[in-house]
């Protein structure tokens, strides 16, 4: 029995009875190995979830391999324990370092420390029980704000598979065909806060925004990702230049007590009622066509309803009593 007992510790220290179990303890000691003597060893800091702790990020050890570089995309595998020693706890003399769990999950961002860069974790094996591995995608350097929150995001793209041109009278013009997938955190904000057809902005490399429509948020995205496609978006600035002098105008005209209306609108004018008054329009611009109705008494209040009957702008004026009661604008369509 002795002998028996003795193979059953040397198996436990081992990592178990089970032949997988030991296969299991073996790749991780081979992965804390590595990460003391390979190349690909390196330094991931990730803020601290214990908002209580004073010490706000934790340092561990990494592997970062590489897996897929283009100019679209910079894709790496990260492989790191669950349980490590933290390399920036402080330390009271010469003692055991405890190792604690590294809280880490798909949709975290971490800075690769050697080469001051954000990284975020898009993909994780699963089927790996040693230790967590995962695709990773580095991240724009700078976030995407969402309820005043920082999101940091990777980027694929920007890309055009197919450009269209258009010519008539000399004239060629393309359609916007510039596409873009961007990966982020999934949680109740940023699922919010995606929807088809909304028009986000988002920085650039260089940290200016960029408008970008929504075409479709990925249903098959895993728990923690979420995956947004993007179409290149148009601003039209002197649009937006009419659009500031139009409600300019109409803070003039609310300053002046003038009434705006367009061509074919109806309006109504009312005031208190005067026995033997009569309603009248003056000062009316050249061109315009006004039909006026019978005017109405009612309850001490008299009405006028007055229609315009074509497409000309210009201004007049409505009087009752030879007292002007309402300028009236016509603006055009």
């Amino acid at each position: 029995m002795d002998a028996l007992n003795n193979m059953r510790l040397r198996l436990n220290y081992n990592g178990g009875t089970f032949q997988q179990s030991r296969m299991i303890d073996d790749k991780l000691k081979s992965l804390k190995k590595a990460l003391l003597y390979s190349y690909q060893a390196g330094t991931m800091v990730i803020d601290n979830p214990d908002e209580d702790n004073e010490l706000r990020q934790l340092e561990f050890r990494c592997l970062m391999n590489p897996d897929k570089r283009t100019f679209e995309t910079d894709k790496m595998m990260l492989s790191v324990p669950f349980r490590d020693v933290c390399i920036n706890i402080p330390k009271l003399g010469r003692v055991v370092e405890e190792e604690i769990e590294v809280p880490i999950k798909c949709g975290s961002t971490f800075i690769w420390k050697e080469t001051a860069t954000r990284w975020l974790v898009t993909l994780q094996y699963i089927e790996e029980y040693a230790y967590f591995r995962a695709d990773v995608r580095k991240c724009y350097p700078f976030p995407l704000e969402i309820d005043e929150k920082p999101y940091y995001f990777a980027s694929i793209g920007e890309n055009e598979e197919i450009l269209e041109w258009n010519r008539k009278h000399r004239e060629e013009w393309n359609k916007l065909n510039y596409t873009r997938e961007i990966f982020l955190e999934r949680n109740e904000e940023t699922f919010n806060y995606f929807k088809r057809f909304k028009i986000v902005k988002l920085p650039n490399i260089l940290g200016e925004l960029e408008s970008w429509e929504v075409q479709a948020v990925a249903p098959n995205s895993t728990d923690d990702i979420l995956i947004v496609h993007l179409k290149e978006y148009f601003e039209n600035q002197y649009q937006e230049i009419s659009e500031e002098e139009q409600k300019k105008k109409e803070e003039e005209h609310e300053e002046q007590h003038d009434f705006v209306v367009k061509p074919y609108d109806s309006l109504k004018v009312s005031t208190t009622y005067i026995e033997g008054a009569e309603w009248s329009i003056e000062n009316i611009s050249s061109g315009l066509k006004i039909n006026i109705d019978d005017a109405i008494v009612k309850d001490n209040q008299t009405t006028i309803y007055l229609q315009l009957m074509n497409s000309k702008v210009g201004e007049f004026d409505v009087y009752y009593n030879s007292e002007k009661i309402q300028h009236v604008v016509v603006e055009s369509l």
